[in-house]
Parts: C-alpha cells; sequence; structure tokens
C-alpha cells in the first residue's frame, strides 16, 4: 500500500520517473549524489535554517547525506544553490525585485537554483521543492509523509517562480507548542496568536503588528486621553459621555471614542507615531534584524456602544453606514503618517454597528478592512452561517456585504471562523467543500489578510480539523486549485487503507448537513433534522470499518478515532432521545470511555489550552458521565435541560461546589461580594429579558413563600418563544444571567414556546428568618418545557 501511495503523489506532483518524456537531472542515484548544497556567504538565519532544512529531508528520502558548503569555499561542477547566492545572481536573479516571500526554483547548466526573497521566500522554496520534486507532505505536527526512494530526479529545465496569493495567512486552531510553529511554518503560514507573536529568526520571522495589538486597539488608545477631555469619550443615548479606560485596560472598555472630534483624530495619530517610534527603537536595540511592523490596527473596543454625538451621527448618515464614520477617521491618520511611513498600512474592522459598507468615500491605498462577519449564533446581520461556504443561499446577505466593500477597498482582509461559539458542546459537522470555495469567493473580492479562529480548546475539536487545516493552506498559495485532488490526496496518506472509507465519513457528513434548512450555527443538537438514531448507527458502521482496516497501525488509527470525538459526545447529550426513537446498539459506559482516551489524546496532539480548558473539559465529561435526571415534575415532557456545564452563570457570580446542586456545582451571589450582587437586601427576583423585540418578564417570591429548608427548589420563571437574544436573568444585581440560545431553532419559521423554570436556592436571614447561614442567591439549573400547541396570545 505504501508504494501505491508514494506512486501517487509523485504522478500527481510530475515527478515519477515511470511516466517522464523529458530529459532530467539526477541529483540523488542509489543512495549516492555529485551535488553539494551550496549557500550564500552571508546567509540569513531561515536560509540556513532552509538548507539544513533540504538536506535533512533528501536524506531521510534518499539516504544521499550532501554536502553543506558555503559558496567561496565550493569548487565542484554541481551545486544546489540554496538562498541569496553570487551564481543565482549571475544568472538574472535581482533580488531586489523579489518578494520577500516569493520563491524561485530554477536549473541552470545542470546546476539547481532554490532562492528567494528575505525573509521568508528561500525557506518557501526549499518546501516548495520538496513537496513538487520529491513528493514530500507535511500533514499534521506529528505526521510527515516521507517516501522511500531510490533516486531524486528533475527536469532538466525548471523555471518556478511564485508567491502565496494571500499576504497574511494565518489559523488560530493549536497553541504554539515547537513541534506546531514548525508545521505551520512548513505549511507556509506566517502569523502567530493574531499576528500578536514572534516567530524564530530561522523561521523568517513572521507577520506581525506594531503595538499595541492587532485588533481592538481603541481601548489602548482611549486610555491614555487627558483626564480632563470627557469629549474625546462616546456619548450615550442618555447625552452623557463614557468613561475612558483605566490604563491598565488590556483592550478591554465597554466604550468607544467619538471619532469625529478633530482632537481626538490628531491625539490617534500623534499616539500612532509613538507607537511606531518605540516598536523600531525596541528591535533595534533587540539587534534580531526582524523587519518592522507595517500593519497597525486601528479598530474600535469590542462592543456597540458607539458615540451617539450630533457629529458622529451627521457624519454616519452622510456616508450611509456607520462605517463611513470609522473610514473617515482613519483615513485622515493614515493620510498624516503617509509622508514618513509610506509602506505602513493601517487596518480598520467592518464589525457589527459598522459593518456595512459605507457611499461616498473608500479607504486610502494605505489602509486595509478586515471583515469580520459573526456567525448567526450572534444575531447579528447580515446573518452568516460560518459552517457553510459563502456560496451558499443562506449566506447571501453575508456575501452581499463582502461584494459591497469589494466595489470600493482595493485590499481586503477578514477576520474568520470556522466554529460556532455558541454550541454547549461538540457535534459531528464538517465544511471542507464548503471552504474551497468560501476562499475562492474571497480572493476573488480581493482579499490578500487572512486569519480565522478555530481554537481547539482542550478537545473541542469538529470532523476533519487536519484536513481543513491542510487544504487551506494549499489553497492560500493557490486558490484555484482543485480541493478534490487536494482531500484525496491527503485522505490517501492520512488514513491509508481507511481513506476509502474516511471520504465516505466526510461526504456522508456534507451531504447530510444539507438536508439541514436552518443555519447549522443556529440549530439546537436536539433539533436537528438528521441527527436521527440511523445517523450515529451509520456513522458507526464506517468508523468500525475504517478501525478495522487500520487495525495494526497506531498513529494511523488513532487519525481515523479522531474522528469519533465530536460523535460521541452527541450521541451522550442525545442519549434519551435518541433511544426513544429506536434503541441504540451502544453502551454508554463504552463510549465515556473511549470519549476520555479521545480527549486524551487531543491534548498530547494539540496542546490543550491550559489548566482551566482541561478542567473545563474534565467537567463536560463527569456531567455526561452522570447526567441529572430528569425531575419527577417534568417527566414525559419535552424539555432542554440546562445544567453545568451548559450553565454559564454570566455577570460576576462565582461557580461553586455545591452538594446540594443537581449535579454538584452551582453559581452563587453571596453577601461577601461587593457591589450590588452582594446585597441581598430585597425580595428575591428573576425572569426573562430581550431587547428586541421588548420582552421583560419579572417574577418576585414574597417571603413567607419561600422555603425554610435552605434547598434547591423549581420556580416558573414565564412563557417565551425561542430566540437567539434572550436571557434569564436573576437576583436585584441581574449578575445572575443565561443567554437562551438553546432555546433557538434556525430552521422553523415559528420559533417554539417554552415554559422556562429556574432552580433556586436562597439562604440566610435575608431569605430565611432565623437562619445563621451566609445570604446568597443560587441557581443550580435551568429547564425549558416545550408548551405543544400553545394557545395564540389573542385567545388567552
Amino acid at each position: 500500500m505504501k508504494k501505491m501511495m508514494v506512486l501517487m503523489v509523485l504522478m500527481i506532483v510530475g515527478g515519477c520517473q515511470h511516466v517522464r518524456t523529458v530529459p532530467v537531472l539526477t541529483l540523488v542515484r542509489n543512495g549516492q549524489s555529485d551535488y553539494t548544497i551550496v549557500q550564500s556567504a552571508q546567509p540569513t538565519e531561515a536560509e540556513t535554517f532552509a538548507v539544513t532544512e533540504l538536506a535533512e529531508f533528501i536524506k531521510r528520502s534518499t539516504g544521499a547525506a550532501l554536502p553543506i558548503v558555503t559558496e567561496k569555499s565550493f569548487s565542484g561542477s554541481r551545486g544546489i544553490y540554496v538562498g541569496q547566492t553570487m551564481f543565482a545572481c549571475k544568472q538574472g536573479v535581482d533580488f531586489a525585485g523579489v518578494g520577500a516571500e516569493e520563491w524561485i526554483i530554477r536549473t541552470v547548466d545542470g546546476n539547481l537554483i532554490i532562492t528567494g526573497g528575505r525573509p521568508r521566500g528561500t525557506l518557501y522554496g526549499v518546501y516548495e521543492f520538496l513537496e513538487k520534486f520529491a513528493g514530500i507532505r507535511f500533514l499534521d505536527a506529528d505526521t510527515e509523509f516521507v517516501p522511500k526512494r531510490e533516486g531524486l530526479t528533475i527536469p532538466v529545465n525548471v523555471l518556478v517562480r511564485e508567491k502565496p496569493a494571500f499576504f497574511r495567512r494565518e489559523i488560530l486552531m493549536v497553541n504554539r507548542q515547537p513541534k506546531q510553529v514548525l508545521f505551520q511554518v512548513r505549511r507556509k503560514i506566517n502569523a502567530f496568536a493574531n499576528a500578536d507573536a514572534p516567530a524564530d529568526p530561522k523561521y523568517g520571522y513572521s507577520i506581525r503588528f506594531g503595538s499595541p495589538y492587532s485588533t481592538h486597539t481603541h481601548p489602548y488608545y482611549a486610555s491614555a486621553f487627558p483626564t480632563n477631555r470627557p469629549d474625546y469619550c462616546a456619548m450615550r443615548e442618555n447625552g452623557k459621555r463614557i468613561a475612558p479606560p483605566p490604563p491598565d485596560c488590556k483592550g478591554r472598555w465597554d466604550g468607544q471614542v467619538c471619532m469625529s472630534h478633530p482632537e481626538v483624530r490628531k491625539f490617534f495619530a500623534a499616539k500612532l507615531r509613538e507607537y511606531i517610534k518605540q516598536d523600531r527603537e525596541k528591535i533595534v536595540k533587540e539587534g534580531t534584524g526582524e523587519p518592522f511592523p507595517v500593519l497597525y490596527a486601528l479598530i474600535p473596543a469590542d462592543n456597540v456602544n458607539k458615540c451617539v454625538c450630533t457629529n458622529c451621527t451627521t457624519i454616519a448618515k452622510k456616508y450611509g453606514a456607520y462605517s463611513g464614520l470609522v473610514l473617515e477617521f482613519v483615513n485622515d491618520i493614515a493620510e498624516n503618517i503617509a509622508g514618513d511611513y509610506p509602506e505602513i498600512r493601517l487596518t480598520i474592522g467592518a464589525y457589527t454597528f459598522y459593518a456595512d459598507a459605507p457611499r461616498g468615500i473608500k479607504p486610502r491605498e494605505n489602509v486595509v478592512v478586515y471583515i469580520a462577519q459573526l456567525g448567526a449564533e450572534f444575531n447579528t446581520m447580515p446573518k452568516r452561517d460560518t459552517l457553510r461556504s459563502m456560496e451558499h443561499p443562506l449566506n447571501a446577505k453575508a456575501r452581499e456585504m463582502w461584494e459591497d466593500w469589494s466595489k470600493i477597498s482595493k485590499t481586503l482582509g477578514v477576520h474568520d471562523y470556522w466554529t460556532a461559539w455558541s454550541q454547549q458542546h461538540q457535534w459531528p459537522h464538517a465544511n471542507i467543500h464548503g471552504l474551497a470555495q468560501t476562499l475562492r469567493f474571497y480572493h476573488r473580492c480581493g482579499l490578500t489578510h487572512f486569519f480565522v479562529e478555530d481554537e481547539l480548546f482542550g478537545s473541542r475539536i469538529h470532523n476533519f480539523v487536519d484536513l481543513q487545516f491542510y487544504m487551506a493552506t494549499k489553497l492560500f498559495q493557490d486558490p484555484g486549485q482543485n480541493e478534490q485532488l487536494i482531500i484525496d490526496e491527503f485522505m490517501s496518506l492520512y488514513y491509508s487503507n481507511a481513506a476509502p472509507v474516511m471520504k465516505k465519513l466526510l461526504d456522508y457528513i456534507e451531504k447530510r448537513q444539507e438536508e439541514e434548512p436552518g443555519t447549522l450555527v443556529a440549530v439546537p443538537s436536539s433539533s436537528r433534522k438528521y441527527f436521527k438514531a440511523k445517523f450515529f448507527i451509520e456513522a458507526d458502521a464506517m468508523l468500525r470499518e475504517a478501525e478495522k482496516r487500520v487495525a495494526g497501525d497506531p498513529k494511523i488509527l488513532a487519525n481515523v478515532r479522531q474522528e469519533r470525538l465530536a460523535f460521541d459526545e452527541t450521541l451522550l447529550y442525545l442519549w434519551n432521545q435518541l433511544n426513544n426513537e429506536r434503541p441504540l446498539p451502544f453502551k454508554r459506559d463504552d463510549i465515556l470511555a473511549r470519549l476520555q482516551q479521545n480527549y486524551e489524546a487531543a491534548y498530547k496532539k494539540y496542546g490543550g489550552w491550559g489548566v482551566a480548558m482541561k478542567k473545563g473539559d474534565d467537567e463536560r465529561l463527569a456531567y455526561l458521565r452522570n447526567m441529572p435526571s430528569v425531575p419527577p415534575q417534568f417527566e414525559g415532557k419535552k424539555i432542554i435541560d440546562v445544567a453545568n456545564p451548559r450553565l454559564d452563570g454570566g455577570g460576576q457570580a462565582q461557580r461553586v461546589d455545591d452538594p446540594d446542586a443537581a449535579i454538584g456545582k452551582a453559581w452563587r451571589l453571596d453577601a461577601s461580594m461587593t457591589g450590588s450582587e452582594g446585597q441581598h437586601d430585597q425580595l428575591p427576583k428573576f425572569g426573562l429579558f430581550q431587547e428586541n423585540p421588548r420582552v421583560l418578564i419579572t417574577q418576585v417570591i414574597d417571603r413567607e413563600k419561600i422555603p425554610k429548608d435552605e434547598k434547591y427548589h423549581f420556580y416558573l420563571v414565564g412563557r417565551m418563544k425561542g430566540s437567539p437574544n434572550i436571557y434569564f436573568w436573576a437576583h436585584r444585581s441581574w449578575r445572575l444571567a443565561q443567554r437562551l440560545f438553546m432555546s433557538y431553532d434556525s430552521s422553523l419559521p415559528d420559533q417554539k414556546t417554552y415554559d422556562v423554570y429556574a432552580s433556586i436556592k436562597l439562604e440566610g436571614s435575608s431569605y430565611v428568618s432565623g437562619s445563621a447561614k451566609m445570604n446568597a442567591f443560587s441557581i443550580d439549573r435551568l429547564i425549558l418545557v416545550e408548551v405543544e400547541n400553545p394557545v395564540p396570545s389573542a385567545q388567552k
């Protein structure tokens, strides 16, 4: 099987000797070579590392240990010239005209040149050579495909000059373990940690934003506002100005700046110049040779509290969108610095209240617009299903926004999302073919800066994440490639004999998703049309067959088993629902044991995201192992049970161990806390709230009806329609809160009606006369009971 895979890869890249009809250079024959790797007299660290990588992989593939010398000491006749060598210059390569990430692979009179721009061009050229001519593949951080071969040949006349299609290429998926960084560099990723983290000089550094950060930078600027200028901050609807953030805000602020204020624009321009100066002085002092940052972000704070002063409102109306004001603000600052720093580009966002493209104004050439379309789970406009292609009919409005921006901006960026942030647990989904369509759409719209969030927090791993990463990095270089060829090649190498079955599984997932009429990010797993017992039984049969085919190869078997994670989590969450539909041929204990093993494998493979994430995964597993029983009063009814870890508490509540709670955890406000959350001098209250359309339900428990046992009891909160934006709230402070997104089903033309019940415990003398306990208000569970055939409001 391995020989067949090698043959397939070599045929795809055009490197199989058996099908060649053109003269070739023989770099290696029978483990021996007449060639020497020659590097320039003064190579960069990245060029030196490129030489090391080239020599290592040629040796691993062919067994030939090619000598490495500097150009001055080379006296042979056959050389592989790597980096910015004099030999390359003599052959007409003008390095002044070669881009920073551009590479050249060229044969000249029996010699081979692999070179490129600085800082990363030569390194990328080596990886391109290894892939295109040696059939080597980097599949994930632990998986390299290095075919064993007797020789290595290339055509006599080779001339490759290429560069990636996108300027910035970042997929925020894993933490920055050394092996993960190296793998991503080999896949030509050039930015890390939202373009905020440096990369080693041997990797050619990385794309980094200048200070203070890469997004939502207004709070950093505003934290330095003069204390006597409250007019620099945004005006609220009540006519009052928002207070500026403290100096240590770290980008967090619930306010905005007044972007129409001319003095604010001057202040930002001056502060930006300070940041530029400080960044460059620091880099010079460190002496690493790192290039100066060329990107600086000027993006509002991450909230919707826009300034509504007369000037801001007037300018926004003038351009037909609030983004016009944001763009005018940044254009002024961009014009201020352009003469002194022509290479610098300022980035702004197209996000939330400033998402729509304006009229009558365009970004300056030194301004890049980053479009950030949150998924429909955030109830933002335009509503976008991040788990489907941008070409999908449900994404028509989101697509229209891109097209509008592309008409006024030559250069666009994206802050994208590949995951559903509101999901209460992981569920089976994949967007492989759709992603290829999306990247091509972005490219047509002028996208050059790509950043996506797909954090694999602990075990938050959806299906075929490694294939998704691999395919995306291939398309970053050339979005016009046939994605099916990429998919087929990856599957064959990553799953070996199980590849046909895994392709069948991928097609099965994607086909079944298309049966769902609603946006995938906004349909609860309990309501998903295709999440029936048959779906899980058929998927299990495919995975069993795949596991059987690779049972003798632990590494590939682990790759197959990883795809069970999302299926197993959903099986456990929906166990009662699915088992009632049709007896499941599985044992819960077996699934729990397998899920825990796969959790651990995922941590080892991807690095996890710290102690807190690991703790969260452990608690989720504990919940699945000991899911609370349905309270007697709700038996036989259709319910949505919101208990830990699905209950997130919200506000400033504390999460505590509580033996009285449904599964031993609760959210609590008590008298030890400061502020309104620590006050318990009013009757207990709770309710439901939604801004638009307006919903406000308030319940107050009379003192004589408060149970004396200081235990948890269910209280009717009220009746509601499923909504993506309705909240449960509790306590006079409203600091106990829970978004009830799980009630919303985007596939339904008319949402279901629910009666909401809250499990609340009230302790202390403020609630129970004579109690010696500390005053405390706790909640451990919400239960939403579906109301079948509710009476229309007109008939009530």
